[in-house]
């Protein structure tokens, strides 16, 4: 630390010692020139308001190089309408969305799930399967929101091979105002192509129920197939 004391002789005098320590820490003695470090410590000098050009400085990191949202650094950030514009103009180019990446309106229910299936000899990797039990006989309803620009539903459905030949099931189709787009009496064996103009149905509901159980259902499911279920345009 720089301390000063003012002595009335000033540094000249022989006869008094001028207590003030450089940065080197040597002590101005008789007469010695004390020309260095005038002001107080912690005084700004000249150079504290105006930082040189190759020294550090708050100003450089938050002021310059950082972006304060009203100078060029913003203006040249990436903004809500350029990224809007390719969003929207991605989404103008989807023609077909699947159930399973949609995913129904407040998620699956109890033995209703997502796996690959298949109907007769056709193979249907983006299924929805119901298989309700016959302590658990109902299944929860599915709904699905059509997406905007999409017009059409297509789905393959049926029960699959490994249900018992004796079930009977049923499986309905709904617009969101509850007209009936699809209604369907499956047994094993049966396989249905659905096709369907969903155009201002806002949403469809799919409903699964089964009309009648084998005589081994204790031990035995159905299992009722919606493959491939998408809206197109």
């Amino acid at each position: 630390m720089c301390l000063l004391v003012c002595v009335a002789a000033g540094c000249g005098d022989t006869n008094n010692i001028d207590a003030h320590a450089g940065r080197d820490g040597k002590v101005c003695v008789d007469g010695a020139v004390c020309d260095e470090d005038t002001e107080e410590p912690g005084t700004p000098g000249p150079s504290d308001g105006t930082p040189s050009a190759g020294s550090p400085s708050s100003e450089g990191r938050f002021g310059d190089d950082a972006p304060d949202g009203d100078g060029e650094a913003s203006a040249a950030d990436p903004g809500n309408d350029d990224s809007d514009g390719v969003a929207a103009e991605s989404r103008s180019d989807v023609r077909v969305r699947h159930l399973t990446e949609i995913g129904p309106i407040g998620g699956y229910g109890n033995n209703v799930r997502e796996e690959a299936s298949q109907l007769g000899d056709t193979p249907l990797s983006r299924s929805i399967v119901f298989a309700p039990g016959y302590f658990s006989k109902t299944v929860k309803p599915l709904s699905f929101n059509v997406p905007a620009g999409l017009t059409g539903f297509r789905a393959t459905v049926g029960l699959d091979g490994e249900t018992l030949p004796d079930y009977v099931a049923h499986v309905g189709i709904e617009s969101r105002d509850g007209t009936t787009l699809t209604s369907l009496t499956l047994r094993t064996g049966d396989v249905y192509d659905v096709s369907e103009d969903v155009a201002g149905a806002g949403a469809v509901t799919i409903s699964v129920s089964i009309l009648e159980w084998a005589s081994d259902a204790v031990n035995s499911r159905p299992h009722v197939v919606i493959g491939d279920g998408r809206f197109v345009k």
